[in-house]
């Protein structure tokens, strides 16, 4: 009776700790000089290996585009910097902006339904383009709560 008691007791707490994880993977926040009517949607941070050393790297969504900013310079200069939400094909960037974001506006509609219907996704990053090639890395960015967050930027004031 004990252990039950106990696995009831660590269970609960371990649902709870993974609520609260899931429940803070995406926030939504008001940016002056941003659409008025859409608040922008960030991912928590994660840690991908630049090739040098560990750097951060966030997903932020606004009303028209789908950025990854990173702390490290990116290389466009291979034409593969991309991301796969889910099992799908990649999908590439547009641009890159102030050397440290990956653009996409392009496929944003295309983007922003597929997080509604993933799980995770995963973004291939290229680094330092004036260094010796560090090859692609990549990392992959949990989806639960976006479909939340997107609804609660939709009706941003």
């Amino acid at each position: 009776m004990i252990f039950l008691r106990n696995c009831f007791i660590g269970c609960a707490l371990l649902l709870n700790a993974a609520t609260h994880v899931w429940a803070t993977e995406w926030q939504v926040n008001q940016e002056s000089g941003r659409d008025k009517n859409f608040c922008v949607i960030t991912s928590a941070k994660m840690h991908v290996n630049d090739g040098y050393q560990e750097v951060s790297a966030q997903i932020i969504v606004d009303s028209n585009t789908v950025v990854v900013k990173t702390d490290s310079v990116l290389d466009p200069g291979f034409s593969d910097i991309g991301m796969s939400v889910g099992k799908r094909d990649l999908i590439m960037i547009d641009k890159v902006k102030q050397e440290k974001q990956a653009v996409f506006d392009s496929n944003y509609a295309k983007i922003v339904q597929q997080f509604k219907e993933a799980r995770e996704v995963t973004v291939q990053l290229r680094f330092w383009p004036t260094w010796p090639v560090t090859g692609i890395h990549t990392v992959s960015f949990s989806l639960m709560g976006f479909l939340k967050a997107y609804a609660e930027a939709m009706n941003c004031k």
